[in-house]
């Protein structure tokens, strides 16, 4: 039987290599993948996010959590994060008032988020070019790297990695700190302002998290977040051509 703290240790050390495999030539691809004009070739790219996505991504989430004999943290806080949560402004559950007021407000940010792209032009944080679809086919795949984000990223970025920290450390802040420096580095490929965009939105969601003690929240405003920047507004602008 392994000990708890050394297979946190293993479990995180497997983790970060799976995103350094998932880095590595990634900046690199994603230039080239942003040149491509054939339909079919960029369909099998997208493919490709995907699979790597789940494989890198949400697969250690259920295995480690497994392993750990920690597959609750997936719908009930670790108890680890309780200080953290402490320091933030509870959100109440009042029978499920405040559920639905944030799905409205998510709702509401995507509509606006729509508006401001219209009004934007092609003006975007970050470099998403390759990203967006260019036809109508491609339009599913934006969808589902969006839903994949949101769920797979939440999993591993807000919950995963700072458990894994946690169980080493004692120090829930740690693992929420160098998890938001891991994603905002995650995403270089999109410039510094992209850097700058994710690691926002990843502080916003690790609040959420905290705040809620619901891992879902977070899911679902991330899925809308990257569903506003690679569905919808390409949609609004008439990016997408037949």
């Amino acid at each position: 039987m392994i000990p708890p703290p050394l297979l946190a240790a293993l479990l995180l050390l497997a983790a970060l290599a799976g995103v350094a495999w998932f880095q590595k030539g990634d900046l690199g691809g994603y230039r080239r993948f942003k040149t491509r004009n054939d339909g079919p070739a960029r369909r099998m790219r997208f493919r490709l996010l995907l699979a790597r996505a789940a494989l890198v991504f949400g697969l250690p989430v259920v295995v480690g959590l497994v392993l750990l004999d920690r597959w609750q943290a997936l719908v009930m806080m670790p108890a680890e994060f309780a200080g953290a949560a402490a320091a933030m402004p509870a959100i109440v559950d009042d029978g499920g008032a405040t559920r639905g007021m944030l799905l409205g407000g998510a709702v509401g940010g995507l509509i606006a988020g729509a508006v401001l792209a219209r009004w934007r032009g092609r003006r975007t944080l970050g470099d998403v070019s390759a990203l967006l679809p260019r036809e109508p086919r491609e339009l599913k795949y934006a969808a589902a790297l969006s839903v994949m984000a949101g769920v797979s990223e939440e999993a591993f970025f807000r919950l995963y990695l700072p458990l894994l920290i946690a169980m080493l450390t004692g120090q829930a802040w740690i693992g929420f700190a160098a998890s938001l420096v891991l994603f905002g580095a995650m995403h270089r490929y999109q410039g510094w302002a992209g850097i700058a965009a994710t690691t926002a939105l990843g502080a916003v969601m690790s609040g959420l998290y905290l705040a809620t003690g619901t891992l879902w929240v977070a899911m679902l405003v991330h899925a809308l977040v990257d569903i506003n920047g690679l569905v919808v507004t390409p949609l609004v602008r008439g990016a997408v051509r037949e």
